[in-house]
């Protein structure tokens, strides 16, 4: 058995081990491919060594998922401190998403499946999901003051941005056997359809309600 660490740095390290073991199961075979056991024979701990980094898999689960959200936060913060233009930084931080499923679809996936079924029961994200969406929301509503969307509601107009591009990275990145055309033509095709349709130059279709 490995000798037990002896400061909270060989700690730490021996932790991130553990989470890029569970990563890789994960990549290779979805949530049902991480197994305590697994994941201690690839980075060479017994289960009862592993357990005093982790619980338990559902412990192990919610630290992966946690990664993917910091992950995408500190893309989407990055983008939107060096872009000084609001339309410009939709844009972008669109594509990032975008790019963020499409790079890894498991690491995706796992971001969001606690929406669909809850495999650790108590999975907390720490407000992460929310922290990334206002990213958005603040460059959104920061348009709408330039006068620059004809939606006056952020919240509506990013989550139509979202919930849009979440639709086709959900389907693209699924392996269905429908022949959807490359990604590379797909994906920017559909942020600048989402966008047309908000851009006070764009084409009416919004309810009356909902233009300023």
């Amino acid at each position: 058995m490995p000798r037990a660490p002896q400061t909270e740095q060989e700690r730490n390290r021996i932790r991130q081990r553990i989470l890029d073991a569970a990563h890789e199961l994960f990549d290779k075979a979805g949530i049902e491919g991480v197994s305590m056991r697994a994941v201690g024979a690839r980075v060479g701990l017994t289960a009862s060594a592993l357990y005093a980094y982790f619980p338990g898999k559902a412990q192990l689960m919610r630290a992966l998922w946690r990664n993917a959200l910091e992950e995408l936060l500190r893309k989407f913060l990055v983008i939107s401190t060096r872009e000084p233009d609001p339309i410009a930084a939709i844009r972008a931080l669109a594509q990032a998403y975008a790019d963020f499923a499409m790079e890894n679809p498991a690491r995706f996936h796992v971001v969001h499946m606690v929406d669909r079924q809850d495999p650790a029961p108590g999975l907390e994200d720490g407000g992460l999901r929310e922290a990334a969406y206002q990213v958005l929301r603040l460059r959104v509503a920061e348009a709408i003051a330039q006068g620059r969307l004809r939606v006056s509601d952020p919240d509506l107009v990013s989550q139509m941005l979202w919930t849009g591009l979440h639709g086709v990275l959900n389907l693209t990145t699924a392996g269905m056997s429908f022949p959807f055309l490359p990604s590379s033509l797909l994906i920017p095709s559909m942020i600048d359809t989402l966008l047309t349709g908000v851009e006070r130059s764009g084409s009416s279709g919004m309810t009356e309600g909902a233009v300023s």
